[in-house]
């Protein structure tokens, strides 16, 4: 493993001790390697950290009796301090296996005219810093977390439109009035390749029905079961007669009766095929239960007409200039 790798699960290591969420970025030529939300009541919060790490001996060159000195490009420092998350820098020390980090700002980074710096004290060890990363992401307002939302999904949108899936697979403990589940995203290119990108068990949604937990934590998303996965599940159902195999289910849904002479259901005309029903948002609905247990999901995410809009506005915003009136 390369030491940049080591360096990222490093840091993963120590956020998830201190009980929060670390989500790995796709790699993007202005270094942001992650993103850490706080959870709250064993509830994640929506409340962000943008995370950039630099791992190796070579950052570790330039010291004071105190501190690291970082020197960076001018083009992430007007990126890092425009961006709509706080971001930290980490530092990785391999030979001490230690992560240092500040936050970086107008009061923490210097500049210059061809690059910048900052200070990272050799107090900033990461692994005591829960309460201080807890106060940066706090600072913002309802709103700013509801649009970070889409802001920290946007690679995810952008791998449906270079033309990747995005699968979602959920286990859910029914019964459980936690509402425990796991959920687990992963991007499959056009090779059929695949890569999680989250990995998180969550408690806290109680009694609420996974399908509205489902849009609520994709707001973006225009959310399907994967039918051509669900119909082979289907199939065994129906030979094992569980009747609740979507099968049976449609014909109850769509009003079909059953001919005792064909012995067969015959489906009203204006019914939906099989698999529109199967597809339509409001009957999504697990492949599987085990052990009357745990229900499993695997759903397709689609970009929704707000998620559509949300880009829209995004490469406005990045690549038009204008004036900003308010200061």
């Amino acid at each position: 493993m390369s030491v940049e790798r080591i360096g990222v699960s490093s840091v993963e290591k120590i956020i998830n001790q201190m009980g929060m969420i670390f989500r790995e970025q796709p790699v993007d030529d202005y270094g942001i390697d992650a993103q850490i939300e706080i959870v709250e009541n064993k509830c994640a919060t929506g409340k962000l950290i943008a995370v950039q790490i630099k791992s190796g001996n070579s950052y570790f060159k330039e010291l004071t009796p105190n501190s690291i000195i970082y020197r960076g490009k001018r083009k992430h420092y007007d990126y890092w301090l425009n961006h709509s998350l706080p971001v930290i820098i980490v530092l990785y020390d391999p030979e001490k296996d230690k992560c240092y980090w500040n936050i970086v700002n107008k009061e923490t980074a210097i500049l210059s005219e061809q690059n910048w710096k900052i200070e990272i004290s050799f107090s900033n060890l990461l692994e005591n810093s829960k309460s201080s990363l807890i106060k940066i992401a706090d600072r913002l307002t309802e709103y700013e977390k509801k649009f970070n939302t889409f802001l920290f999904a946007k690679p995810w949108m952008k791998q449906i439109i270079y033309g990747n899936r995005i699968v979602l697979n959920v286990e859910e403990w029914i019964n459980k009035s936690s509402g425990r589940g796991t959920f687990k995203l992963k991007i499959i290119d056009k090779n059929g390749n695949d890569r999680q990108v989250v990995n998180s068990t969550f408690i806290g949604f109680g009694t609420k029905p996974y399908n509205q937990i489902f849009q609520e934590l994709f707001p973006w998303a225009f959310i399907t079961i994967d039918y051509n996965y669900y119909k082979d599940y289907d199939s065994i159902a129906m030979r094992d007669n569980d009747y609740e195999a979507a099968e049976y289910t449609y014909f109850d849904s769509v009003g079909a009766v059953f001919d005792m002479s064909e012995f067969k259901y015959i489906v009203p005309k204006d019914a939906l095929p099989i698999k529109k029903w199967m597809c339509d948002p409001c009957n999504i609905r697990p492949y599987s239960i085990g052990g009357g247990e745990v229900a499993f999901y695997q759903l397709i995410l689609e970009l929704n007409d707000v998620a559509k809009a949300f880009l829209i506005l995004d490469d406005f915003i990045n690549e038009t200039n204008f004036y900003t009136l308010l200061s």
